[in-house]
């Protein structure tokens, strides 16, 4: 029946796939209770809100095949591990403030059989302004961590030039935008476009917001922790 769901949407999944799936909501409900990492566990839930929910990126006219992705702000995994999932050939790096996060992240990735996925505990204000991460992945993505503007800083120093940000949001996508006109300049960044997604079963709508960044960032940017929070560009 899940499989249906998928299918519904464009996602064929082979059984390998789906049984990844499976044992990461075994491992995710396993693990919960330890970690405090999602407050939605009913089976359905998750494999909708969470890894459907996740794997939309597939539909996005975005090439996700044999690219590296950035999570910003990763928490249990999404949407970048069922992405992996979903498109092996991927390079996952993912960034997390909370160390107990990447430590389940850690073990899940074995769990699953995962290669090429690293996960890093710290700030994005830091990580943004370090060489070894900074305008170095393809695309980025980043799932209900934080409004647009606040976002953009945080995110697009990750991003190579022409690379792509996709950002999951559900609500408040107008007023987002509106508010984030500056920080798409400071960003030297463009919205693409806004795809409207329905999932299935009337689990509500999705927005992708597909952006690109065209030209190179000011090297003051991303500011220090918690300055981009407390004066959002």
């Amino acid at each position: 029946m899940m499989n249906n769901l998928f299918e519904s949407m464009n996602i064929a999944l082979s059984m390998s796939q789906y049984d990844k799936l499976e044992k990461y909501y075994s491992f995710l409900i396993d693990e919960n209770e330890k970690y405090n990492l999602t407050a939605i566990t009913e089976r359905k839930d998750v494999f909708i809100k969470h890894f459907l929910d996740s794997m939309l990126i597939k539909n996005s006219g975005v090439e996700v095949a044999h690219k590296t992705i950035i999570d910003i702000g990763i928490g249990a995994g999404f949407p970048s591990i069922p992405i992996k999932i979903l498109e092996p050939s991927i390079k996952v790096t993912g960034l997390d403030s909370l160390n107990k996060r990447i430590t389940f992240l850690n073990q899940l990735v074995q769990v699953l059989e995962l290669d090429h996925c690293a996960f890093i505990h710290g700030r994005a204000e830091d990580f943004g302004q370090d060489s070894q991460y900074r305008e170095g992945y393809d695309i980025a993505v980043s799932r209900a961590v934080a409004e647009l503007r606040l976002l953009l800083e945080l995110v697009m120093p990750f991003v190579k030039i022409n690379g792509y940000f996709i950002a999951y949001k559900s609500i408040k996508t107008k007023t987002e935008l509106d508010d984030a006109q500056n920080a798409f300049q400071c960003m030297k960044s463009e919205l693409v476009e806004v795809q409207k997604v329905i999932l299935p079963d009337g689990y509500g709508e999705r927005d992708l917001l597909i952006i690109q960044k065209r030209g190179k960032i000011e090297k003051k940017y991303p500011r220090k922790p918690g300055v981009p929070k407390k004066n959002p560009l």
